[in-house]
């Protein structure tokens, strides 16, 4: 199936859900790779001239301003209550994101040892979410976890956001940050078996991959007690559905991971999840790209989009 129909597919599957009852509550937690999110300031730690007013990217005023208002318009029209944010540069940069929406956003960034610079950020409504307690979280790469406890409305809920090596880098850094991720969250849950888990990021491997299986141990309990932890984005996955394109094939990179605790008891419960896409964010493309994310740059020239990466979401009820 040529990729810019099973893209137009998925669109019409992501616009698709029930109507909430007047007495329930709804919340939404999102996750977007906004791909090189680079203000146009050089750094003095790490090498970005690509990304500055004179270096290759050309990256002034004009264009870091397109980027911001195309991000802007992504995440008002999704509208979530939380989001994480993979790939920004600088608390700068997560500031003027904040800035250019329309919603009221707070946010929380931390640097990591990322060797281009790229950070993560968590952005929360302040009516929805109450940061308790925040950390970044040694990752086995120069990317740190970023966790943040906070009370969802009342309830407790632990978020850690993350943006594991890419496919490019060595194998073995990205299963040593995801058998990390794993062995954190397991301890939170350890340490108070009530908590509510929430992980959310780029995985760069998809949830069948063995070391995605391996790590977060899915799809079955273990006799040892460590937490269970379920994929609500695979059945989409499974039906031929992404949120990065590579060499024509869909890959679910961006991913969300609950506890069991959404699935049963009282408090908040896991309703949906999906993959949020909108006409306008894909490429309407030639040179077989049509269909495609609709990225910032394509094999280095200009294109004045988005991102490479779709955001995806799950939705919580009361």
């Amino acid at each position: 199936m040529k990729v810019w129909l099973l893209a137009a597919l998925f669109w019409v599957s992501g616009l698709a859900a029930s109507l909430p009852s007047a007495a329930q509550e709804r919340v939404s937690l999102a996750f977007y790779n906004v791909e090189n999110l680079y203000d146009t300031v050089p750094s003095a730690f790490y090498d970005d001239r690509d990304y500055t007013p004179g270096g290759r990217m050309g990256w002034g005023g004009e264009r870091y301003g397109a980027k911001l208002r195309n991000l802007a318009r992504v995440i008002d029209a999704m509208a979530p209550d939380v989001i994480g944010l993979a790939e920004v540069e600088s608390e700068r940069a997560v500031r003027e994101l904040v800035m250019t929406l329309r919603t009221d956003y707070n946010y929380i960034h931390r640097t990591t040892g990322d060797y281009r610079g790229m950070d993560v950020a968590l952005l929360y409504k302040g009516d929805k979410f109450i940061p308790e307690r925040v950390r970044q979280v040694p990752s086995a790469s120069g990317r740190e976890f970023l966790y943040v406890r906070g009370e969802l409305l009342g309830e407790r809920v632990d978020l850690v956001i993350c943006h594991l090596p890419s496919q490019f880098n060595v194998y073995g850094r990205r299963v040593a940050s995801l058998a990390r991720l794993y062995r954190f969250v397991d301890s939170l849950h350890r340490a108070d078996p009530r908590a509510r888990m929430v992980v959310a990021g780029d995985f760069n491997a998809n949830p069948t991959d063995r070391a995605m299986r391996r790590a977060f141990r899915t799809g079955r309990r273990v006799a040892d007690g460590s937490v269970f932890l379920f994929g609500p984005l695979y059945p989409m996955f499974r039906r031929g559905y992404g949120s990065y394109v590579y060499r024509d094939r869909w890959n679910l990179y961006d991913n969300f991971f609950l506890d069991n605790g959404f699935l049963s008891g009282d408090g908040w419960r896991y309703d949906r999840a999906g993959i949020f896409v909108r006409e306008w964010m894909l490429s309407p493309g030639d040179a077989g790209r049509r269909g495609y994310p609709l990225r910032t740059f394509s094999s280095g020239a200009y294109t004045g989009g988005f991102s490479d990466h779709l955001p995806v979401f799950v939705e919580l009820t009361r």
